[in-house]
């Protein structure tokens, strides 16, 4: 499994097997990034920053559902949430996505705007990388993400959704604030991407450029 950043809170998932899945597609307007190729889109929701396909290629199979999934080699559940911290009547819905291949689990997040509920912590508690906004203002802040890893006890965390160099949100913050709120012995690791053996700890990863 090969997992790189596209952005926002877009990531290139590559099996071994060689199934390519974009999360959460976003405009280039939002922060410039390359348009990649895929047999599945994932979308968490329906705002316009996560489920443009216009910058998708390929023919691809689009997972906008809370149903349970089989593609190939990879197995995708949903596991439902809210947007916001009245059960959505701020923001709506939210789904995350859980990814089972390669013999791992990998769950993202989307726009989770709640703290991790019990059924939300049985669903995607101990995965092996969890894909977790940490921005603030639209999401979880990043004290509220920390305290969200530690539900959720992934083996390792990268933060996504958060404002970085070209980012055109100015209303959301750096990683720094959930980095600082993490324990002082987490390690953490600064990427271009993440390639099995994945590190323990959090790790941080460069958005893709075109």
């Amino acid at each position: 499994m090969k997992i790189t950043y596209l952005g926002h809170a877009s990531f290139l998932l590559e099996t071994s097997a060689g199934t390519r899945i974009v999360t959460d597609p976003y405009a280039q307007d939002i922060l410039p990034h390359p348009v990649e190729k895929a047999q599945v889109v994932t979308m968490s929701h329906e705002h316009h920053d996560h489920c443009d396909l216009s910058q998708v290629k390929g023919d691809y199979v689009i997972v906008n559902n809370t149903r349970t999934t089989t593609f190939l080699d990879v197995k995708i559940t949903c596991a439902p949430c809210f947007h916001d911290e009245v059960q959505g009547k701020k923001r709506g819905r939210n789904r995350a996505y859980i990814f089972e291949a390669d013999g791992l689990k990998i769950v993202h997040l989307g726009d989770l705007g709640e703290a991790p509920t019990p059924a939300l912590i049985a669903a995607c508690g101990g995965a092996d990388v969890l894909l977790i906004p940490v921005g603030g203002t639209y999401t979880l802040t990043g004290e509220e993400a920390a305290r969200a890893v530690k539900a959720l006890a992934p083996k390792l965390a990268v933060p996504m959704h958060y404002r970085c160099p070209g980012h055109s949100f100015a209303v959301i913050s750096t990683e720094e604030p959930f980095l600082s709120a993490l324990d002082p012995e987490t390690p953490v690791h600064r990427l271009d991407a993440l390639s099995e053996p994945f590190p323990a700890g959090v790790a941080i990863l460069a958005p893709a450029r075109p």
